[in-house]
């Protein structure tokens, strides 16, 4: 029986019963290689050494630089395919587009959530101040996964960044499509707005140490956190329109009669 063609979720190394690995071709030991990369800044919190990688991956050092010319190139390599949008997109564009409108947008923002903190841990661990220079990434969209570019590490792709983002803004602004008459904004203002909230809500610093949850962000930016009149312009009461939403109108709290009291409960001990 022929063994399968490894992948990037296989293991680094097929071993057969004799103890030897069993052969991989050249991209797929570079790929397996960058997922332990990856995933050992995140376990660690740290750059990983060429000796923990090849540990990790079941391999001898020297394998890492018979595929990566320096520890370096492996870095950039899995920089790349860590901070590639393509999977982002593929779990936005499966977000159910008969859900109400604030469902989708909890989905939305569940998935940028994850995509935030995964972020921010990788580039604490690699000693990142920024997101790199994403590179090209349109053939990546289309895969659903990252691809490896054969044009080597430069930035000669900045100039193409805005359309290398074009995509993935498409299929967020897509989940708003037919919900303009709702909102007061433009669409793209209130994707502006609900991302600006998920990524300060979702540090832990700049949070501190409060992360909101997906629920409290989208209900934030769509029903904002003041009392208001019982009744809406529209006619509908608070509750029909918070129910119109795809909120429950169970959830909207009875203002409390000692708001001074509530925030004094709320600040960390």
């Amino acid at each position: 029986m022929m063994e399968g063609v490894p992948t990037r979720t296989d293991p680094v190394e097929r071993r057969e019963r004799s103890g030897r690995a069993a052969p991989m071709s050249r991209d797929d030991r570079r790929d397996a290689l960058v997922d332990v990369f990856v995933e050992l800044a995140h376990r660690e919190g740290r750059k990983p050494t060429t000796s923990e990688i090849a540990q990790e991956a079941g391999v001898a050092e020297g394998t890492i630089f018979r595929v990566f010319a320096t520890k370096e190139a492996l870095e950039r390599e899995a920089v790349q395919a860590a901070f590639c949008p393509a999977p982002v997109r593929r779990r936005i564009t499966s977000i159910d587009p008969e859900g109400s409108l604030r469902e989708r947008l909890v989905d939305f923002t569940r998935i940028m959530q994850a995509r935030f903190t995964e972020v921010f841990g990788l580039m604490a661990a690699l000693g990142l101040t920024e997101p790199p220079n994403r590179g090209p990434h349109l053939a990546c969209y289309e895969a659903g996964r990252h691809l490896r570019s054969e044009l080597g590490h430069d930035d000669q792709h900045d100039d193409d960044h805005a359309a290398a983002h074009q995509p993935l803004l498409d299929s967020i602004h897509a989940l708003l499509v037919h919900d303009e008459d709702h909102l007061v904004v433009p669409a793209a203002d209130l994707v502006h707005r609900l991302r600006l909230l998920t990524f300060s809500g979702s540090h832990p610093g700049i949070a501190d140490g409060q992360v909101l949850s997906p629920e409290e962000i989208v209900d934030t930016v769509l029903f904002g956190l003041v009392c208001r009149p019982r009744t809406a312009e529209s006619g509908l009461g608070i509750a029909e329109l918070y129910e119109q939403l795809g909120g429950d109108p169970r959830g909207l709290a009875t203002p409390l009669p000692d708001r001074t009291a509530y925030a004094r409960d709320r600040r960390p001990s």
